[in-house]
């Protein structure tokens, strides 16, 4: 069972890699206009997570996020929160709100319970993003939510992320 879940999520995973790879080779000039603003794109992002009570950091970890012309973004995270294939890409949508503001909202699956306690339960992951472009870097005020499978609010979690955008290669 749990090496066919394994399979599945990895085949799950690698067209949404792909999906995000194509997406970015993809992108039409609206994502590189002279709105250096623009959030459309594909960022590399540093994450620094904290207690959302005291304030404390915890360690911090690297990801990628792309958000796409029409509103949708999709995120992978590389947090040592989660064990190998724990948890999905992150999919969601994202608007402008001004200036160079925009707001994002986006799910992934937790698919197994973890430990050592209290650990993450089996259910979603659900991240709010409030962010900031300015040209090639942007800064994001995350909270987000841990649920169990029933909805039920397992843990809430804050970060700050900086982020720059990936450019098209060179071309010799």
């Amino acid at each position: 069972m749990r090496s066919r879940f394994v399979r599945t999520f990895a085949v799950i995973a690698s067209l949404l890699m792909l999906a995000v790879a194509v997406q970015s080779f993809v992108t039409d000039a609206a994502a590189r206009s002279n709105d250096r603003n623009s959030l459309v794109g594909t960022w590399r992002l540093q994450i620094s997570p904290r207690n959302c009570q005291t304030g404390e950091p915890l360690p911090q970890f690297q990801g990628l996020v792309s958000f796409a012309q029409g509103g949708t973004l999709t995120d992978l995270l590389n947090s040592q929160t989660f064990q190998p294939g724990q948890r999905s890409p992150g999919l969601g949508v994202w608007g402008h709100t001004h200036r160079n503001n925009y707001r994002s909202v986006s799910d992934a699956f937790i698919f197994f319970d973890s430990s050592p306690t209290p650990g993450l339960k089996r259910g979603t992951q659900r991240l709010t993003w409030d962010i900031e472009v300015h040209g090639d870097d942007l800064t994001i005020e995350s909270t987000g939510q841990f649920l169990d499978a029933s909805g039920n609010l397992v843990v809430a979690t804050c970060a700050s992320f900086t982020g720059t955008r990936m450019e098209e290669p060179d071309e010799d």
